[in-house]
């Protein structure tokens, strides 16, 4: 999704931004049903050389003047391009990953500080990276239901207290230390519901983890879900407490609805999160510390309210694609300099 938005800024501001994705990927079928037409090729893992000359023929036929990479697999090959004398490359970097595989390119693009923080203390100069921040327009997040008709929808009435999630159900998104955290909110606040959206393969562990601590009546498993933004919209708060995450969307997307954030003080998160201001923020692994947080937003509605409308401001402008175009801009610029 982030790739489609930024292929339509991109080409509003006259740029072409053709897009290569390797065959068989379902990210084909999703661009296609958002109107954009990706050109495919075979390119995928790290030990296939002829993704080299096949992401150099597309970009000959395209007559692209760089190469942007947001994959660790495309960037690996993209670093490898450049070495043997093909065009300069920008490999995105959107995690905690491996700097061997973007160690060939001419600039790095990194999520956060604390993705170039991880990059620099494995050798990649700081010189050679851009923070660029995600970016989302509040008009790109929409929700388009009435939120007490979604709460309805989830058993739920304007009363209720509802904390949401928006993630893969991983171990690494913090999803046992909130389930852990739950029954301290539900002592103090029986009626509280928490819903979860997304899949993954956490899911029969922590079905039966809330079977067997007596609040699965209280848990909502909603699967995957187009209108993220309904739902996101009818919630109270947002809690993610990943163990470090790099510069999550879900973030932004609670920020611009106005919602209040429990996250965890690791990764990305306390540059997307400011502390006490638009949220509050746990140690990792803490759930003690989670369900604390959960219930200091959910007991204390105005504060919470506060925190919202001041996450909506900050995100409008941390998190704006004009900051986001500007930079990208500068990058490509630089690079294309060195390159002449």
């Amino acid at each position: 999704m982030q790739l489609v938005r930024l292929t339509r800024r991109m080409t509003s501001r006259g740029h072409d931004l053709p897009i290569l994705v390797k065959s068989g990927s379902p990210a084909v079928a999703e661009m296609e049903h958002l109107g954009l037409r990706p050109i495919t090729a075979r390119i995928s893992g790290k030990l296939n050389p002829w993704a080299i000359a096949r992401i150099a023929r597309v970009a000959r036929e395209c007559r692209a003047d760089l190469v942007q990479s947001t994959l660790s697999s495309a960037s690996w090959w993209c670093g490898w391009l450049e070495q043997l004398g093909g065009l300069k490359t920008v490999g995105h970097v959107q995690g905690f990953t491996s700097a061997a595989w973007h160690r060939r390119q001419s600039h790095l693009l990194a999520v956060s500080r604390a993705v170039k923080d991880d990059l620099v203390a494995q050798g990649i100069p700081p010189e050679r990276i851009t923070v660029l921040y995600n970016a989302l327009d509040a008009s790109e997040f929409v929700p388009q239901r009435d939120a007490a008709a979604v709460r309805s929808e989830f058993g739920a009435d304007a009363r209720t207290p509802v904390v949401g999630t928006f993630a893969h159900l991983s171990l690494k998104k913090g999803y046992r230390e909130l389930f852990a955290a739950i029954p301290q909110v539900l002592q103090t606040l029986p009626d509280a519901q928490f819903w979860i959206m997304g899949t993954g393969p956490l899911r029969e562990e922590l079905e039966h983890a809330a079977h067997a601590a007596g609040f699965f009546s209280r848990v909502r498993f909603a699967g995957y879900r187009r209108d993220a933004a309904d739902i996101m919209n009818a919630i109270d708060l947002m809690a993610l407490p990943s163990h470090r995450e790099p510069c999550a969307l879900a973030y932004i997307e609670a920020a611009l609805l106005a919602k209040p954030i429990v996250g965890c003080r690791a990764g990305g998160a306390p540059e997307s999160i400011a502390d006490g201001e638009t949220g509050l923020l746990a140690p990792v692994g803490d759930a003690t510390a989670i369900g604390e947080a959960i219930l200091t937003l959910l007991e204390n509605r105005d504060a919470a309210a506060r925190m919202g409308r001041a996450g909506r401001e900050r995100a409008a402008d941390l998190f704006s694609w004009s900051r986001f175009t500007t930079t990208l801009e500068g990058v490509y610029d630089q690079v294309l300099d060195g390159s002449r």
